[in-house]
């Protein structure tokens, strides 16, 4: 039997309506976890170009030292103050550069907060889309995605019980630990981010991961051909499908009015919910920003959603 969909909150872009600084961010997800949304994903960009156009269309963004945008944080260190505060709701990572980190460091971080948070972190990771952040650093962006993948093994290795060694184009190593060791039995859950329906993609959830994020500006056509595709690759490894996660925005929808009323919203999103549900969607994200809901009305619109979840 199927367990219900779990329903999380996006963090980028609540700063400052719904938490005025980020330090309130904190306070705001400790009322997240009260009104019982599973949990809450945080992204980064680790360098931020004046004007970066979004190829997927899902929202362009303009900086400038004229006005900050202070909730585009570091998600590790936010993850780390909110594991504090809360006693269930979930942190996920939608997607940490991965390609970009060191691969003990963060290898360290995760297990750092996986057992700060008693196993409520679950890393997602990707290759980005703005490949000047990755020129900037000295990393070729043709290269992100094979650097992500060995970072990631290498990750896995560190986390597996005894010393590690790992050897690949880029890392090398012999008989090496890292402390403390993960919380959660046999490693940091891994979730992969990107277009499923592409094999390279395909495999590396099934293969190394736990899950799969869909792109924030993923149509349903695309989202319908990636659980294709990871259900013909789980058939290829022996993997059961039912044991891949698949994660989407509640707000990718080629009919998405953000001046809609609240009914019509919510009507649009249940009837989105039980698509993807159909296809094996288990975790949906509300990106609170394109809603626009109070606290009182985020409650309500999450209650809507459990009532009428599959």
């Amino acid at each position: 039997m199927s367990l219900p969909p779990s329903f999380g909150v996006k963090l980028p872009g609540l700063v400052p309506r719904w938490a005025p600084t980020l330090r309130d961010l904190v306070d705001l997800v400790v009322e997240f976890e009260r009104l019982g949304f599973d949990d809450v994903m945080d992204g980064e960009h680790i360098l931020f170009a004046a004007q970066m156009h979004h190829p997927g269309g899902s929202g362009n963004m303009v900086h400038g030292r004229d006005r900050q945008h202070s909730d585009r944080c570091d998600s590790m260190l936010l993850f780390a103050a909110l594991a504090a505060r809360t006693s269930r709701i979930r942190f996920v990572s939608g997607v940490v550069l991965a390609a970009a980190h060191n691969f003990a460091i963060l290898a360290r971080q995760a297990a750092t907060l996986d057992q700060l948070s008693q196993g409520r972190f679950t890393l997602g990771v990707g290759a980005g889309w703005f490949p000047g952040e990755f020129e900037a650093m000295g990393i070729p962006p043709a290269e992100r995605g094979a650097r992500l993948e060995e970072i990631i093994r290498a990750c896995r290795t560190l986390w597996s019980p005894g010393p590690a060694s790992c050897t690949g184009r880029w890392i090398s190593f012999h008989d090496m630990l890292i402390e403390p060791a993960p919380y959660t039995p046999g490693g940091v859950p891994v979730w992969w981010a990107g277009d499923a329906s592409k094999a390279t993609t395909a495999r590396r959830v099934v293969t190394l991961g736990g899950g799969w994020i869909a792109r924030e500006a993923a149509g349903e056509d695309e989202i319908a051909a990636s659980a294709a595709k990871l259900h013909r690759v789980c058939a290829e490894h022996g993997r059961d499908p039912a044991t891949v996660g698949m994660r989407v925005s509640l707000t990718a929808t080629a009919d998405w009015d953000a001046g809609a009323g609240f009914d019509e919203q919510v009507e649009k999103a249940v009837d989105r919910v039980h698509r993807l549900s159909a296809l094996g969607v288990t975790h949906f994200n509300v990106p609170l920003n394109y809603y626009g809901l109070d606290l009182d009305s985020l409650g309500e619109f999450l209650k809507v959603l459990r009532d009428a979840a599959p």
